[in-house]
């Protein structure tokens, strides 16, 4: 069957009352149960604590084995005397350690100090028994053990009994607390019946009249949403469309980018080689020059020989004119004394043979100095013509010079340039490499925007199928708003547009 909200909300409040009375019953059984077990604790706790021995039953065993050694020599003793002051300390620490307040543990560990005095004078009194002076260690016994005993005693009694006073106390004011708690659990739990009871009834007539109108508004403002998100789900999605494009774009521009970064990467290597290039022609350029120069000078030294060779030659000449001269008077000396020997007769045939062979000399060195003549004359000819050549050669050589000059001036500005190309290829390439980290940087904030644009769309999407729940449960809850004085009741049209039918 269809309940209304009033009925709704009577059966829910009487659901609460239910299990509010149910639960102030279990509380007060509870706390019954707890007051009962809390008693019989104390109780078994005071039983225990009368038949345990107390700190000071070890005193009293522990003064008993120490006399016991004191008349026996018994070592035995000596180990149970360690043991019940082992028992005792531990029981007055237990004791301080669980004392209700500051008092009870300052009483403790008065007692404590005690234990420790009694400890070192029956030290005392055990070295002078064991070295044999009895009398000495009886009379440690009487002037100083026993008073300490009946101190340490008598603290240890005034101890217990302002413990057990407090304990006493401490029961009294728990269960006054527990008897007070348990009127107050009933107290409160009457007060809040009647409070819930009147709450639900105002506001049982409270919410039906405020109920219509905030589920109307709900109505409206649901198929608002609805409109709005349907169209931001429409705007995300184009959104996304766009942002796609965009980063494929971005992916684009990237690749181009590399591609331009490696390209002016490439065109720095090529003006760094292109420069250094210019720089190895520049050095060459400069040996060639100075070869040049080299060569110039050697051409002018060599003309210079050549010059001075030339005058050998004509120096040579002349005196191969002398030997031609003195050749033909040698071959008309040669002639006259072969006239004079035939005059001669038988007398002069020796010296007609000397005149031959004279004259056979004179015609051997006219031949030579006419086979020397010619020779000079070629050396000569050579010798102008090794002139004119080193004459040019030191011309060309100047005219070497000059071109490489030129020439290094050139390969000079080159290199320059060369130079300047390379700082603008290098800067070129480091624009580029920015522009493909920016590109990067780029692309990861457009694949962020993306995701966003993707987490904005899922929410979105989310958004408008809640507004659609929403809407949804705008037109139930008109349903169950309880039917109004004139017998109208408030619906929905499946627009959101709220309007009322008879």
């Amino acid at each position: 069957m269809n309940w209304t909200v009033s009925q709704r909300m009577m059966a829910g409040y009487g659901v609460v009352f239910v299990l509010l009375v149910l639960v102030t019953g279990i509380s007060v059984y509870a706390l019954t149960s707890t007051s009962k077990t809390f008693d019989y604790a104390l109780s078994q706790q005071a039983i225990i604590m009368k038949n345990q021995p107390s700190p000071k039953g070890g005193v009293a065993f522990a003064t008993i084995e120490l006399l016991r050694y004191l008349n026996t020599q018994d070592r035995k003793h000596l180990k149970e005397w360690d043991r019940w002051l082992a028992w005792t300390r531990e029981g007055a620490t237990e004791a301080r350690d669980t004392s209700p307040n500051a008092e009870g543990r300052r009483g403790w560990d008065e007692a404590l100090r005690g234990v420790n005095q009694l400890e070192a004078v029956g030290k005392d009194m055990i070295a002078a028994a064991a070295a044999g002076r009895t009398a000495e260690a009886q009379k440690i016994n009487t002037e100083r053990f026993q008073p300490t005993y009946e101190q340490m005693f008598n603290t240890i009694d005034r101890v217990l009994t302002d413990d057990k006073e407090r304990m006493a106390e401490i029961i009294r004011a728990s269960q006054a607390r527990v008897s007070q708690a348990f009127w107050a659990m009933l107290l409160t739990a009457a007060i809040a019946l009647a409070f819930g009871i009147t709450t639900a009834l105002l506001l049982t007539r409270s919410i039906n009249g405020s109920l219509r109108q905030t589920i109307s508004a709900l109505a409206s403002a649901s198929s608002e949403i609805v409109a709005a998100t349907t169209q931001q789900a429409a705007g995300t999605a184009e959104e996304a469309t766009a942002v796609q494009q965009t980063t494929t774009t971005a992916d684009e521009v990237k690749q181009t980018a590399q591609v331009s970064a490696q390209k002016a990467r490439a065109v720095a290597e090529a003006a760094q080689k292109a420069a250094q290039v210019s720089q190895d022609g520049r050095r060459a350029v400069g040996e060639s020059v100075k070869g040049s120069q080299e060569a110039k000078t050697r051409m002018e030294a060599l003309a210079e020989r050549i010059l001075a060779l030339s005058e050998q030659a004509q120096a040579i000449s002349e005196i191969i004119a002398t030997v031609n001269d003195l050749a033909e008077q040698s071959n008309l000396l040669a002639v006259n004394a072969a006239i004079e020997a035939a005059k001669a007769g038988e007398a002069g045939k020796g010296f007609a043979v000397v005149a031959a062979e004279v004259k056979s000399l004179a015609e051997q060195s006219k031949q030579a100095t006419a086979r020397i003549r010619g020779i000079l004359n070629e050396i000569h000819g050579a010798t102008q013509a090794a002139v004119m050549a080193a004459e040019q050669g030191v011309k060309v050589s100047e005219t070497g010079e000059t071109l490489a000059r030129q020439a290094g001036e050139s390969i000079r500005m080159l290199a320059e340039s060369l130079t300047e190309s390379a700082q603008a290829a290098q800067q070129i390439l480091a624009s580029a490499q920015q522009q493909v980290v920016g590109m990067d940087q780029m692309t990861l904030a457009m694949q962020n925007i993306k995701q966003a644009s993707a987490q904005n769309m899922a929410a979105t999407r989310q958004v408008e199928e809640s507004a659609h729940n929403l809407n949804e449960l705008a037109q139930r809850l008109t349903t169950l708003v309880a039917i109004s004085g004139n017998g109208h009741i408030v619906r929905s049209r499946p627009s959101g547009r709220v309007h009322t039918t008879a």
